[in-house]
């Protein structure tokens, strides 16, 4: 909702309370809530249950961090392939059978790159471990034949596992693969089966078709009930799993990826299901996810590798202790959901992606909607939008000065906002005000020129006066035209943090020697008073809350201040300059 252009704006009827509410909540709750109690959820086992013993994990974990290993074997300059056979037996004497795994993973992992030549002109050349080991590059294949080559060499158990993954492009198929398209490893580790994967070990490959050479020490033993969302054998015997999974279950199953398991996430909806599809008569879909206190999630929405920009939004719903991820398609197509995880709630650190999702849209829903970018705060504080109603861009009209953006916030936040233009901060461009009938914020916008802004609101908690107000909600903004351009008034912290509102003058620049009726809400204050040029005059107009009265302009300025209980002196609140 935007305002015609007026310096004098009338005060609400305070005989009429209004009060703005989400339509969509509450039936939003009643899907939520039945998808929360679905009984039948999947349980994927491992066939042998000694496999993952305390004991085992434990090994592997202090293998795999075990620097003394990585700096001997980053050292090795091997000129051959018997060469490096004596080297890792040399390091590997006297070592656990996991030791001696982890030596062979980390050296191929750290020293074998990707192929990619070779994989997108189907020339795969020599992918014997002499040929990988002589160019220090192969495909899959390569890498699982140099992997059992020297396990034989140490005369360990190693098989070759030949299937299917989901790789970079597996979500473009229209079909199920018919043709093996991947190879790892299986090897024997006390009497107990386990997987290895050291092409997907040494590096991802993403979406732009390039290999990144990067250790993932998830794939040295990982668990087959986790490895079977990414990786189906064609011999079911080395799924390992108590349950076997037919293809087409496969097919159906969301990738998940290391972080996933890492962070103990838990898809809620879709169950086990890779599809995603609009909620019954909305115009988005609804991914459920079950996470740790200590994890934050974002996601995106990607169609052809490009991210939609608006078409996602995160809630974590603390009553209900589960992240609402909303998805909204912009056109048909056939569109990747990614959602992406880290541990802790500050700001540092990456997230990483957890899990993939398709949504293939075929009709739009009328009504399109889009979404606001929104930092872990706005969660945090408890915010929501009130309008702009399910969309990213504030609403303009080109006979307005300024655009609106209302939010409903627990009683102890406090707002504040900014607009920009070209990342340049447009001084006096916005006014935080709280309107005390509604119980909103209301944000006020005013842009210089034609364009494109930006729009950000700032949050914090009034108890904590220690710290700067972060940001919580961006929004868009298009000025097609713009007839009278404004400034408004310059507020002041207090003004935000005791919910004042001004109804007149909203200009913040006031002509010299006119008469303005100032008109403003100053909750609780002892007394009000104004000064122009630098002058105080007569209190008078301030009662139960409200400051009305007229005074003249002067030449300079006029500053207004309040007197707190708490306080022993008056504090500024807002200031108006004058031409």
């Amino acid at each position: 909702m935007s305002f015609r252009q007026s310096n004098i704006v009338q005060p609400v009827n305070k005989t009429k309370k209004q009060e703005v509410e989400d339509e969509d909540s509450t039936i939003d709750d009643i899907i939520i809530s039945k998808f929360l109690n679905v009984k039948d959820r999947i349980n994927i086992q491992v066939a042998d249950s000694q496999t993952f013993s305390n004991s085992f994990i434990q090994q592997r974990q202090q293998v795999v961090n075990n620097t003394s290993y990585r700096k001997t074997i980053e050292s090795w300059n091997p000129h051959s392939l018997q060469e490096l056979v004596q080297m890792i037996k040399s390091l590997s004497n006297g070592k656990s059978i996991i030791d001696q795994h982890w030596i062979i993973f980390y050296w191929i992992a750290c020293n074998i790159e990707y192929d990619t030549v070779a994989l997108f002109t189907k020339t795969f050349g020599n992918q014997t471990a002499e040929g990988v080991f002589q160019i220090k590059k192969g495909v899959c294949a390569g890498y699982a034949n140099i992997y059992k080559y020297l396990c034989d060499q140490l005369q360990i158990s190693c098989e070759l596992v030949g299937g299917y993954s989901k790789e970079y492009a597996f979500y473009k198929r229209e079909d199920a693969p018919t043709e093996t398209s991947h190879a790892w490893n299986a090897v024997e580790i006390d009497g107990h089966w386990y997987l290895i994967d050291t092409t997907w070990g040494a590096g991802p490959f993403n979406d732009k078709k390039v290999f990144e050479h990067q250790l993932n020490s998830y794939y040295f033993l990982p668990r087959p009930n986790e490895m079977i969302y990414h990786h189906f054998p064609d011999d079911e015997k080395w799924q390992l799993l108590k349950r076997s999974i037919e293809k087409d279950e496969y097919m159906q199953m969301p990738k998940l990826h290391p972080s996933y398991f890492e962070l103990n996430l838990e898809l809620v909806h879709p169950c086990n299901q890779a599809h995603v599809d609009f909620l019954p008569d909305r115009p988005y879909a609804l991914v459920l996810i079950r996470a740790p206190s200590d994890v934050q999630l974002m996601a995106d929405l990607k169609l052809n590798g490009k991210e939609i920009e608006g078409a996602d939004r995160v809630i974590f719903d603390r009553q209900k202790q589960i992240y609402c991820c909303y998805f909204a398609p912009t056109n048909i197509g056939k569109y990747k959901i990614t959602v992406y995880g880290k541990r802790g709630h500050s700001q540092n650190g990456v997230h990483r992606s957890a899990l993939e999702l398709i949504m293939n849209v075929k009709k739009i829903p009328v009504s399109h909607i889009s979404y606001p970018y929104t930092w872990p705060c706005f969660h945090d504080l408890g915010l929501k939008v009130m309008a702009p109603k399910h969309s990213a861009n504030a609403v303009w009209n080109d006979d307005t000065s300024y655009a609106e953006v209302l939010i409903k916030a627990p009683d102890d936040v406090q707002l504040s906002c900014d607009i920009q233009y070209n990342d340049v901060i447009i001084e006096n461009g916005s006014l935080a005000q709280f309107n005390n009938e509604k119980k909103l914020w209301q944000l006020l916008f005013a842009p210089e020129r034609i364009g494109q802004y930006e729009l950000i609101v700032y949050g914090k908690r009034t108890t904590d006066t220690a710290s700067s107000s972060m940001p919580v909600v961006m929004f868009n903004l298009n000025v097609t035209e713009l007839r009278h351009p404004m400034k408004f008034p310059t507020t002041y912290t207090p003004f935000e943090r005791t919910k004042c509102q001004i109804y007149t003058p909203l200009d913040g620049i006031l002509k010299k020697g006119s008469v303005v009726t100032i008109h403003c809400v100053i909750p609780n204050a002892l007394d009000v008073r104004l000064d122009v040029d630098f002058k105080r005059i007569a209190n008078e107009g301030y009662a139960d809350s409200i400051l009305q009265r007229q005074i003249t302009v002067g030449s300079k300025e006029i500053v207004m201040y309040a007197k707190y209980e708490q306080e022993s002196d008056y504090t500024r609140l807002a200031k108006y300059t004058v031409e």
